[in-house]
This record gives structure tokens, sequence and C-alpha cells, in this order.
């Protein structure tokens, strides 16, 4: 029997403040957009577009989408939408597309945009998408449609990093793994029988930096996601922890104890060269850049309990 934990990589302070957090979407707020995604025109076996770029958008917490049985007319050109009755059913927006064979194993995928109050098209988007890709396109779509929406930049086509730990016959097995920013195309990076903890994105998304208790002790290693190559950083007697990127992707930022209490040092990725940042008598740990890479926030019980500095 399996029973599997989770550990979601986007709370940056979780481990800091050794408490559980938890983030739940129940239903989407007051005031969400309602947005009917109307089903593709010569739409794909192995991938539903629609449904995909409806769940992303639903993800967010800010649209509705209308149901199935809601779709009550199916127009595959601006001429043929009926702007009222979609208004009458409540939608905001409205999108059509369709997916068309342009080679072997590859198509050409087109979807427009409309305002239903305006009753005109408001975004127009056409792109040539590999079989193996479709899923990507759609999240591309979904990306590009509550940009124009919210005037916010999508996520939908970023990936996550996680750890799940499994309990397999009473033995725990570790991964670190990366997927879709919805949970699909799930790949294990690196799997053990202890402990993976703290992955982190470098800047341009291409590594991932993360602690294994592999060895017993706490080490750091940095990943390199397209050649699946990785290289050990700190594994210091004591602790080596909360490893995070730099702005510029060439520094890393961690907690070590090696020399007898946790603290703050800035690593050199090429060289390895430490620099000690904090050197206090209490715990300083969970360091975070700033954007513009030349300060940090962390995490100190210098004033009796955690507080950030």
């Amino acid at each position: 029997m399996k029973k599997q934990v989770i550990f979601i990589a986007l709370i940056i302070f979780s481990s800091i403040i050794n408490a559980d957090v938890e983030f739940r979407i129940t239903q989407p707020g007051v005031g969400a957009y309602e947005i009917a995604i109307l089903p593709f025109d010569n739409n794909t076996q192995s991938v539903n577009l629609a449904n995909v770029i409806s769940d992303d958008l639903k993800l967010t917490g800010q649209f509705r989408t209308l149901e199935k049985e809601q779709l009550i007319e199916n127009p595959r050109y601006a001429s043929q939408i009926k702007f009222p009755t979609w208004k009458m059913l409540g939608a905001d927006y409205l999108t059509i597309g369709s997916v068309l064979s342009s080679a072997p194993g590859r198509y050409e995928v087109s979807v427009k945009l409309f305002s239903v109050l305006d009753q005109k098209q408001i975004l127009s988007l056409s792109l040539p998408v590999h079989s193996g890709d479709l899923r990507a396109g759609a999240h591309y779509i979904a990306d590009k449609i509550y940009e124009e929406i919210t005037g916010i930049k999508g996520i939908f086509s970023t990936k996550i990093a996680y750890v799940t730990a499994t309990n397999v016959d009473g033995k725990m097995e570790y991964q670190l793994l990366v997927a879709d920013a919805d949970g699909k195309n799930s790949q294990a990076l690196a799997t053990s029988s202890q402990p993976l903890l703290s992955p982190k994105w470098s800047p341009r998304g291409d590594k991932l930096v993360y602690v294994s208790f592999e060895k017993g002790n706490s080490a750091i290693y940095i990943q390199n996601l397209a050649t699946g190559k990785r290289e050990l950083m700190s594994s210091y007697k004591g602790i080596n922890s909360g490893p995070a990127f730099s702005p510029d992707g060439k520094h890393l930022a961690l907690t070590l104890s090696k020399s007898g209490n946790p603290e703050i040092y800035i690593m050199d990725i090429y060289t390895k060269q430490l620099e000690k940042i904090t050197n206090s008598w209490a715990i300083d740990t969970g360091a975070t850049w700033a954007p513009d890479g030349q300060s940090l926030i962390f995490t100190s019980d210098r004033g009796g309990k955690p507080n950030l500095y």
C-alpha cells in the first residue's frame, strides 16, 4: 500500500518558520471573469485543448468557465457569434479555435478571443505546434488569454518543482520532480531513500538547487535540467540548507553551521568561494534575494523569536 505526500516548492518561508502552509482555491472569488471556451474545430484526439485552457484559467480562481451544457452554440467564425445570447448566459468573454494538420505530426493551432460586452475580437493567435507539444501550446494560449484580460502575464507555461515522500511497505522513497504548472507531465530528477528538500529554481529555469540527505548529512546540489548532470555545492559538517540563486544566477545564498552556528553565506557557484554574511549567536536562516541582487532577506531569532531582517 502506498501513501504519498507532496511538498510543493512554491512556499518561500515554510521551512523557515517550521509550520505547514497550505493554499487552497475552493471557488472563484466575487467578480471572477465568466468565459466560454468553445471546443476547438477539428480537435485532436490526444489533447483536448479547450479543456486544458479552461482548467488553466480556473486554477487561478479569477475565472469561471461556462459548463459544457451551457455551450448552446458552437460558432466557427466571428460572423456566427450571437453576442446577446452569450451575454444572457453570463459570459464576459468567448473563445473559438481550430486545430489543422499542417504536416505529419504538426498542427496549426488558431484561437480568437472576443469581448461579449463590446462585441468585438480582442485577441488572435496562430501558432505551429508539434504533436508532442499540443498541451504546451494550450498553456501558451491560456497565458495570452489571461494577460489580455487581466494585464498580468500568465504562468501556465511555467514549471513547478516539488518533492514526494512515498511509503512503500514501510520504507520511504523521496523523489524530486518537475512538472507543468498544472501538475501534468511530471519527470523525476532525483530519487533517494533519504529526504530531499527545498528545491529552488535558477533565474533562467534551467537548473534546480536542492538539499539532499542521501549520504546521511545534509548536502546542497545543483542539477542541470537539460543534461541531468548534478554538482555537489556544499557538504560541510553540520547544517547545509536554504539554498537560493541570486537574480543573476551566479551565486547562492545558503545557511551553513560549519563554524558552529547557523549563519548566512554567499557562494560563487563557479569557484565555490564563500563569503560569510551574518555573524550572530542566533540562528540565521532562509535567505532570499532582493530583486536587484544587492541585499538579502533572512530569518533570525536574534530578537527572541523568528523575525525577518
